[in-house]
């Protein structure tokens, strides 16, 4: 009988213990959530309409000031008396010279990543390398270079990563090297 009334006894106050921790935990929870309900304030339905149309109106001024900048840049580029004497070659070069790898400030014809280009009627061909194989923007920067000849409206842009002859930095043009610093 002792012992059943031990048991009892032991039972109840692991009882007791377990509804006291766990009531401590719901109300450490109500209490956070409370105190963090002070912090971040909600926004009602008027402010949210606000804010939207705020951001709705800066993305319409950026859209625009980033649409006039490049029109200034494409016009400049129209009005410039070398491109209209350049052959097809030294076009996409020029194309070239405005895609950069995103770890070095330096486009890529001067950073000597450009092995050889071709041009059809049909197709342009860019043989070209990485500074290393391992290079994490490889397929950011041929992507890049694809974009920017298609949109320049040369047919087909096909980009070829070759590894041979592997490149170093000997290959930084003059201008690359006066651009570096080096």
């Amino acid at each position: 009988m002792k012992y059943r009334a031990r048991l009892a006894k032991i039972l109840f106050v692991f009882t007791y213990l377990a509804l006291t921790v766990g009531l401590l935990a719901i109300l450490g929870v109500v209490l956070a959530v409370r105190r963090q309900a002070n912090v971040t304030r909600s926004y009602t339905t008027q402010e949210q309409e606000k804010d939207a149309k705020v951001y709705a109106e800066s993305l319409k001024t950026m859209e625009k000031t980033v649409e006039a900048t490049a029109a200034d840049a494409l016009a400049a580029k129209a009005r410039d008396p070398r491109l209209a004497a350049m052959t097809q070659k030294d076009l996409v070069y020029e194309v070239l010279k405005d895609c950069y790898d995103p770890e070095i400030p330096l486009n890529v014809v001067d950073l000597g990543l450009i092995y050889e280009v071709t041009t059809d009627l049909d197709a342009v061909n860019v043989k070209m390398s990485m500074t290393s194989p391992a290079c994490p923007s490889g397929a950011v920067i041929a992507e890049d270079i694809k974009t920017k000849l298609s949109d320049a409206g040369f047919p087909n842009p096909n980009i070829e990563v070759v590894w041979e002859p592997a490149w170093s930095p000997q290959r930084i043009s003059e201008a690359g090297r006066k651009a570096l610093g080096i």
